[in-house]
């Protein structure tokens, strides 16, 4: 009677850690997939918020070349010039609205005054667009008019920024002024755009007149709204017709015709093959993984529930049966059984939202493109919540009709058994969660590889020693010299270099054609640079000489050619070409951009740019006390304007921020498959639960006849490691074929390495077998005379 007594207590237990682990694995599974589905949401409806949203196309052409497409020119491009957008217009005449841009948001240094009259400097991003840009977009205007763009001098400013610089107070006819003495006046304060658009909500200066007769400066985008009922494709062969019948290809010299074509907005987002692209980029491959990995959460979250419905079957069956023998019907008991499966789900999900907002409170979100949360996600949680109450109804089933399909004498008997049938589908449903769990680890350990693979590349500059503030151009123009003389004096600073563009993060630089010294076209990125940049940097000089403190007066522009395009251009230490600039010297190939882009042809310039737009970044090598130099930097800024918005930052710093996207990924998959292999344990403790509760007879017959712990292990060992072993046999073709699919994605990458398989199996193998032996020490310990009295 003690025995009997001591295994309803032992099965009690378990029937509550089971309905608790149950409980747990599926709301920590809905919270996973609301928290992915948040993110995929962000990414899939990547400009899609716009009220004209499939009407809108950007103007691409083949009429700007790469370094690898100039005799072909068939590759696309975003950037025209904008004398030929003035001709191009009018040849398309579906046109409704049209939006010329000029390159990207430019971080300008400005002062304002406050509401309370205080003056202030501030770096605002500023873009100078066509007044179309409000039809285009349908803009919305909170304060002023939409109209007061096309006024001389007046800008439209965001919400957001509105609100940092005057509060509460309306902004619109108060001045900004930058440092050259020229101001702007606000017109009006627009709705901020959603974050998951390629429109930045920066300041909005119109364009007016500038470049219109500029045939070189080739940084404009052209943005149309096509009307209801016009064609991208018809409006596309019309501006390629124009273009030809008016042999503008001719006079430009070109020898290959030339193509347009009109790109959807909402496909931009995930286009890659499109030169000079300044828009924020998406990899759909990654988009799909996430997705992929939301959906199996909750698949192997719902097997878990399976598992152990079937693990708790000994402890329910014979009081279902009972209600069976006092005359309540099998249908009734089968419909409670199924809404009793629903409320889990619901309950679930109720905690799943919990586990949402402490997932966004605790900051943890910061990993996501867009925050978790719950009331601005109010369609996720929707979908999420039909998906709960479809599962709970439909997962309730099996359970439901299998428990009640025993005959209520049997098993009042004690004779109730398990079904060969019924074994084979919890083994299938286990092998399902192994499977998923180690395609995922494979998954998740490559792309750790990749990024680790892509941060120590040869050729990438990451120095924690030298730190970088970017000053106004008018700064460096007026008080420069002094500057950096103050700078160099001070013990913890050893040198002090400078760029015109940041250099190692951006995805474009200015560039420029010309012919070599054979009279063949040539284009290369150019950055103006301090003669000390390359030593600052330790960028090596392979053949010629560096730059010295005479090369940025002396007349004609030195270059410092990459080794690409010294090779491709077919120049050496001293030719000149066609625009005038000398090559002195080859330097090696460096991530002059960020990793995403392969190294392509560029140049190191001796003079500064004379660009308007581009702001001088420093960049100081600090010795000794680092955060000592950086007081001395504020300090020396301050002396000249105590206005300016100092900002400094190491290095390696702005080298980690220029890839979070992609580490945030990584951390998120990581994060995600770990979190799937959990629950595929608690998979595996369900059914090593049912397991052992019907062997615990053949276990005990077993132990009397002499068999030890360790044998009894093995016997659990064997089932799961051949299971663990058909589970990695058809998840590793699958992992390799996709993630050889989503590597392609990246201009360097690294190889499937074949020990990565191999130790994702091992990971697997080992944490099965630590749960086993946790779950049936106790079974294989137990005094046999128990185990055969409890049957």
């Amino acid at each position: 009677m003690k025995a009997i007594f001591r295994n309803f207590q032992v099965t009690l237990q378990r029937f509550r850690l089971a309905s608790i682990l149950n409980l747990l694995g599926l709301s920590v599974a809905f919270a996973a997939f609301i928290i992915i589905l948040i993110q995929v949401r962000y990414e899939r409806t990547f400009d899609t918020s716009y009220k004209k949203s499939g009407r809108i196309y950007r103007i691409e052409s083949t009429l700007i070349p790469t370094e690898s497409n100039l005799s072909s020119r068939e590759a696309y491009s975003s950037f025209l010039a904008r004398p030929l957008i003035e001709m191009l217009l009018p040849s398309a005449p579906r046109i409704e609205a049209y939006s010329i841009m000029y390159g990207a948001s430019s971080e300008i240094y400005a002062k304002y005054k406050t509401a309370e009259g205080e003056e202030r400097g501030m770096i605002l991003p500023i873009r100078k667009v066509s007044a179309g840009i409000t039809d285009v977009f349908d803009m919305e205007i909170l304060e002023g008019t939409a109209g007061s763009l096309s006024e001389p001098g007046k800008a439209l400013l965001p919400e957001s920024l509105a609100q940092k610089m005057y509060g509460q107070a309306s902004p619109v006819n108060r001045q900004i002024f930058l440092p050259d003495g020229t101001f702007f006046t606000i017109g009006a304060v627009y709705k901020d755009f959603p974050e998951n658009t390629s429109i930045v909500n920066d300041i909005k200066i119109n364009l007016a007149d500038a470049y219109k007769n500029d045939w070189t400066d080739w940084a404009l985008t052209l943005f149309v709204a096509l009307s209801p009922e016009a064609s991208p494709e018809e409006a596309a062969g019309q501006l390629t017709d124009f273009f030809e019948k008016t042999g503008l290809g001719k006079q430009m010299g070109l020898t290959q015709p030339v193509t347009f074509r009109l790109d959807p907005i909402e496909s931009i987002y995930y286009r890659h093959d499109i030169n000079l692209d300044i828009t924020p980029k998406g990899n759909r491959m990654i988009t799909y993984i996430l997705l992929s990995i939301a959906l199996l959460v909750v698949a192997i979250a719902t097997v878990n529930f399976l598992n152990f419905s079937a693990a708790l079957t000994p402890a329910r069956i014979r009081s279902i049966n009972i209600r069976k023998v006092l005359g309540e019907s099998t249908t009734s008991l089968r419909f409670a059984l199924i809404f009793e499966a629903l409320g889990i789900y619901l309950l679930a999900f109720l905690l799943a939202l919990c586990w949402v907002w402490l997932f966004h409170k605790t900051g943890l979100s910061s990993i996501l493109l867009a925050p978790a949360e719950l009331l601005k996600n109010t369609g996720v949680l929707w979908h999420t919540f039909l998906l709960a109450g479809t599962a709970g109804i439909v997962t309730g089933i099996y359970p439901a009709f299998y428990m009640t399909s025993f005959h209520p004498a049997l098993i009042l008997k004690g004779t109730f058994g398990m079904s060969q049938t019924g074994r084979t589908i919890r083994i299938v449903l286990t092998g399902f969660q192994f499977l998923i769990s180690t395609g995922l680890i494979i998954s998740s350990l490559f792309i750790w590889l990749q990024n680790r693979y892509m941060y120590h590349m040869e050729g990438i500059i990451n120095n924690s020693r030298i730190v970088t503030v970017t000053l106004d151009k008018e700064i460096m123009s007026g008080h420069g010299d002094m500057l950096i003389g103050k700078l160099k004096s001070t013990p913890s600073i050893a040198d002090v270099a400078i760029s015109d563009w940041p250099v190692g993060f951006l995805d474009y630089y200015l560039y420029t054609y010309s012919k070599s010294p054979q009279d063949e076209d040539i284009m290369y990125y150019f950055i103006p640079v301090s003669y000390n940049f390359t030593e600052m940097m330790g960028i090596e000089i392979i053949e010629g000489r560096n730059f010295d403190k005479t090369d940025q007066t002396a007349p004609g522009e030195k270059l410092l050619l990459n080794e690409l395009a010294a090779r491709q251009f077919n120049v050496k230490p001293g030719d000149k070409l066609a625009n005038g600039s000398q090559v002195i010297g080859i330097i090696k190939d460096f991530h002059f951009m960020n990793l995403r882009k392969k190294i392509e042809p560029m140049a190191l310039t001796s003079g500064q740019s004379q660009n308007p737009i581009l702001q001088p970044t420093l960049y100081i090598r600090t010795t000794g006390n680092a955060y000592a130099a950086v007081k001395k930097i504020k300090d020396c800024i301050a002396e000249i304007d105590p206005l300016y918005p100092v900002e400094i930052k190491f290095y390696d710093q702005l080298f980690e921020q220029a890839y979070q996207k992609e580490r945030n990924t990584s951390v998120q998959i990581s994060m995600f498959s770990l979190l799937t292999i959990i629950i595929s344990l608690m998979g595996v403790f369900g059914l090593v639960t049912f397991e052992t509760q019907y062997r615990r007879k053949e276990i005990g017959i077993r132990k009397i006849m002499g068999a030890t712990v360790t044998e009894i292990l093995v016997i659990f060992y064997k089932k799961f490691a051949w299971i663990v072993f058909v589970s990695f046999l058809l998840a590793a073709p699958v992992a390799w074929y996709g993630l050889n699919k989503w590597l392609q994605a990246f201009a360097y990458r690294t190889t499937l390495q074949g020990w990565v398989f191999i130790f994702s199996l091992l990971i697997v193998l080992i944490i099965t077998f630590v749960t086993v032996t946790l779950q049936s020490w106790q079974v294989a310990t137990s005094d046999p005379v128990h185990s055969l009295k409890s049957e």
